[in-house]
């Protein structure tokens, strides 16, 4: 009986100190840098009139939405924004890092770095990539930003070597969502006539990631 009370004490304090840790973790800006998957304007000539990440069904299932809305329930003064950064997949070695300056000067805590799908094989060569993303995420944060960097969502094993390397070369955090590619569930198929469209993350697939970068940003210390 005493040991049985003795361990439900014990229960109460680890909570407790867990709900005092949880309140002493102050977030206040969050910045999602991404492609498609992350936030996409509208596109008739693909059958999209939306403007948030494809192919949510609504504005307010994307992974964005869905991961701002469950964190500001622990930080309520939580700033987030986010921005399609495609012109540097396509460009990572060469573009001019200035046309973000108005991301810089959000001055982020936390940068979430997902993106990678445009990324051909053929583009990369050493750790070009893996150089030019550091490169990048240093010019958009602060010395005290903490960056989470993702693997892509559709299979990409060449791309993902280089994110796992930025990631490991700079302790960053890091969320592998490749899993969930891997997955037609997860994917909007059967949705949109268009194939493009219908292979971004669903609602299910949006869900399930915003889930992964919850937990992580959830765990770190700032």
């Amino acid at each position: 009986m005493r040991l049985w009370v003795l361990g439900i004490g014990l229960a109460i304090v680890l909570l407790s100190c867990k709900e005092e840790k949880d309140r002493s973790i102050s977030i206040n800006k969050i910045l999602v840098i991404g492609n498609s998957i992350t936030i996409h304007p509208p596109d008739p000539s693909i059958g999209r009139n939306a403007n948030w990440g494809m192919a949510a069904s609504e504005a307010d299932q994307d992974y964005f939405s869905l991961l701002k809305d469950n964190l500001q329930s622990y930080f309520p003064d939580l700033e987030m924004i986010r921005e399609n950064v495609y012109p540097f997949e396509r460009q990572f070695e060469t573009i001019d890092f200035e046309q973000y300056s108005h991301l810089r000067e959000f001055e982020a805590e936390v940068i979430i770095i997902r993106l990678g799908e445009n990324i051909k094989d053929a583009e990369l060569s050493n750790w070009n990539l893996a150089e030019s993303i550091q490169d990048f995420a240093f010019y958009l944060g602060t010395t005290n930003t903490k960056f989470i960097i993702a693997t892509t969502f559709w299979p990409s094993p060449n791309v993902n070597e280089q994110l796992r390397h930025v990631a490991s070369q700079n302790h960053w955090e890091f969320v592998d969502i490749s899993a969930f590619g891997s997955n037609p569930a997860n994917m909007a198929i059967g949705q949109f006539e268009d194939n493009a469209v219908a292979s971004h993350p669903n609602d299910q697939g949006m869900l399930a990631i915003s889930k992964a970068f919850s937990t992580k940003i959830l765990a770190i210390e700032l």
